[in-house]
Parts: structure tokens; sequence; C-alpha cells
């Protein structure tokens, strides 16, 4: 067996892991490098990469498996060669296709070039899936020649974001991808350690919050704050990712339990939100279960408009929308209304980032009040170390996703868990990290 880390010990994002026998070979993750925290890669760049990844160490069954829909870890799907298979759950197919289909409506619009797009719609729907199964359901393996795989569904900041069990040759291998223990629905997480995966050979974990000593706020914690804010304002617009359900869905309780209308002003918000929903069908106890009014961007119902003046609004919006935002701001009393800016904080505070999605900063200049609220997507230290103690690998521990001076060895960890961890203290003959 091989395991090789071709990147994501040294960096957030862009991470890729291959997973090879004699006769199989999985690759988990073709993420692109996020932009500020690695360099960008040109286009061209990109399928020199993928190719000399596919193209080496070839094996007779091969598949790449994708964690989650997030940019950082799916970027690069259409580069991989048509002969090799794409994994994903459902939901994430879902959520990128529904993502895809609305950029590509705007590119039509716009009357710009949509063929590149058309092409990564394409190959997403080429894609095979996975069903996550019902709530308190063992989920199904599948094989890649004598490599088999099970999913399980953990709380990210994305929809439907999986870990994997990858076992071969006798040895288990947990890969966790994105995780966190702080969501609506992490509470599954160490019970799936406990019951379902057990003990571990090898863990590659995430580790992005490891310089970060703060614990992540629970969502219900970031529903109060919210709460809290829309009682002070009347009018209440928060920028957050369409693609959150958890955020979503404290959004939704903030306003609810404020009195204030929940409002959505974007063709890919009322998307999502809708899916979110439909999909539901009990797996999460009615979590999702959204109540929403729609604000055409173009033809906003004069009604709507009123009853948000009059009763107060919370509004869910992205970054794009700032053009929709101020228009509807010119009615309001700016001394009542804020914004919530829901999100990673480097969007707006690195040149890099603000060079590349212009959008936060300038949504955050069209108020006069504004605040941050939010907690991270990713697993904080104590709940890295709670998941390494469960699993407790026999042979290695390896941390994926993370700043280069980041280590898993400054975990308050036994020396015994310390030993394996790669590669501060040890080296494995099948374990190459790059």
């Amino acid at each position: 067996m091989q395991i090789i880390i071709h990147r994501g010990t040294h960096q957030i994002g862009g991470c890729i892991t291959e997973i090879a026998t004699a006769s199989s070979r999985i690759f988990i993750d073709m993420g692109d490098n996020l932009p500020g925290l690695e360099a960008p890669l040109t286009e061209a760049q990109k399928q020199a990469l993928v190719e000399s990844l596919c193209n080496h160490n070839k094996r007779t069954h091969e598949a790449v498996i994708y964690t989650h829909g997030h940019f950082d870890h799916v970027g690069m799907l259409e580069y991989v060669p048509a002969s090799m298979d794409q994994y994903m759950s459902q939901g994430t197919q879902d959520m990128l296709l529904l993502k895809e289909e609305v950029l590509q409506k705007g590119l039509e619009l716009g009357g710009r070039n949509a063929d590149e797009n058309c092409f990564r719609i394409q190959r997403i729907r080429d894609c095979k899936t996975w069903q996550r199964p019902p709530h308190r359901h063992k989920p199904q393996p599948w094989q890649i020649g004598d490599i088999k795989i099970t999913p399980f569904f953990v709380s990210h900041s994305i929809f439907d974001a999986h870990m994997l069990l990858v076992e071969a040759e006798g040895k288990k291998i947990l890969h966790t991808g994105d995780y966190r223990g702080h969501g609506y629905i992490s509470k599954g997480l160490f019970p799936t350690l406990q019951h379902y995966i057990k003990q571990v050979d090898v863990l590659i974990t995430e580790g992005t919050m490891l310089n970060r000593e703060q614990e992540a706020s629970p969502e219900w914690v970031i529903s109060q704050r919210m709460e809290a804010m829309m009682k002070k304002f009347k009018y209440v617009v928060i920028l957050a990712s369409a693609t959150d359900i958890e955020r979503l869905m404290t959004i939704e309780n903030a306003a609810r339990k404020a009195n204030r209308l929940f409002v959505t002003c974007s063709l890919l918000l009322d998307k999502t939100l809708k899916y979110f929903t439909s999909f539901d069908g009990g797996q999460s106890q009615k979590l999702f279960n959204s109540e929403r009014h729609k604000l055409s961007p173009t033809k906003p119902k004069m009604k709507l408009l009123k009853d948000m003046q009059d009763k107060g609004f919370a509004m869910v919006v992205g970054a794009g929308h700032s053009e929709r935002v101020e228009k509807i701001m010119q009615n309001l009393d700016n001394e009542k209304t804020l914004l919530i800016y829901s999100a990673w904080d480097g969007y707006y505070q690195l040149p890099e980032q603000i060079e590349t999605n212009p959008g936060y900063s300038q949504m955050r200049s069209l108020f006069k009040n504004v605040v941050d609220i939010h907690t991270s997507g990713h697993a904080d230290r104590k709940t890295i170390e709670k998941v390494i103690r469960t699993v407790h690998p026999r042979e290695a521990i390896i941390g994926i996703h993370k700043e280069a001076n980041a280590s898993l060895g400054s975990l308050n960890l036994p020396e015994e868990l310390k030993d394996k961890i790669v590669p501060d203290r040890l080296q494995l003959d099948y374990i190459t990290t790059k």
C-alpha cells in the first residue's frame, strides 16, 4: 500500500491525497488553491498538474472521490481524464449543479462565452454519486478494485460533506475531509467514530484551526447573537454563503424569534433553500424546513417591499449583491440598518482576497453599522484532539489542510499518539508527504 499526500500538509485548501495498492488507487479531492493563501495556478498549470498525477503510478482500477463541494476540494475536477471515474455525494453534485447553472444563466444573460462553464457542468453531471442514508442508518460501502470506501456524513460549512473510511490490504485509513464539532448536526460525529469507524491504522485529519487556541462558537450561539442584533436593528442584511445549510437555518431561526421577515434576494439562495427543504425527508429531523419570502432582483413586489419596511426584515445576500442591496437601502433609515457579516474575515482583510473577491469589502462599505457574527466550518483544537483519541490510530497520524507552521504535535495528546504524527516524529515506508 501507498499513501501519498501530494498537497495539503503545508497549505489550507488545494488538498490532494492518493491511496494505492498493487492494482487499485484513489485520489481524495482534487482541489484548487485558495486565493491569497497559495500561489494561483494558470489553467495550463492546473491541467499539467492533474495530468501528471493521473498519468504517473497508474493502476487497473482508479477513481477520484470528493469529500465535499468547496472549490479548494473540487476546483480541478474538469481536468481529470474522462477515463477515470469521479465520485461525490448526491447532495454535493446537486449543490454544484445549482451553483454552476445559476452562473451559466448569468453568463448567457450577460452575453459572455459560457462554453467552459458548460464543460464543467457536464463533468459534474458525469460524476458517480452515493446517497446519504436515512438518519441513524449505516452508510453502504463500495469498491474501487480492492479498495473499499465508506462515506460518513459530517457537519461542515457546506451541505452534505463527508469523511471517508478507506480499507485495503488489511489497513483502515480515515480521511476526515473538512469537519467540525460545533454545528447543529455535529452531535453524530463521535457516535459515528465510536460505533462504526472505531480504531484505525492511519488518520488523515484536517487542521485548519490548529494555530487558534480559542474554541469555536456553536451555531446556536451564533443564532442568539444574530437574534439580539435583529431586535436592536429593524433592517438587517446578512452576508452569508448560499450553500451553508446550517448557517442559513441559524439566520432563519434568529429572524423568527426576532419577529423579522426572512427574505432572500438571489436566485441561488432561493434555489438552495428550496433544495434543502425538499431534501430533508426526515434525514435531519426537519431541522431545515425553511420558510422565507423571495424578493425578485428584477421585479420586486411592492407589497413585500412595504411589509419589509413596516415590519423589519432579515435578508440574506451574497457577495455579488451590492447593487441590489444599495437600491433597497435607499428607502430605509440608515440608523436602523445593519450588516451582519457572517463569513471568513479574510475576504475583506487580505489584499489578495479583496482583489479576487471584491464583493465582500464592497458590501461592507455600503453600511454605517456592521458587525461580524461568524463561526468556523472547521474543527477547533479540542475537537481534533478528541477525534485523534477516539480513533486512536495504530500507526500514523497525518495533518493536512493546515498552515505550514501548524503542527498536530502542539495538541494535548499522550506521547504514545504524538509519536505517530507524520512527518513530525515518524516516517513509514508506505507514507509519503510532499
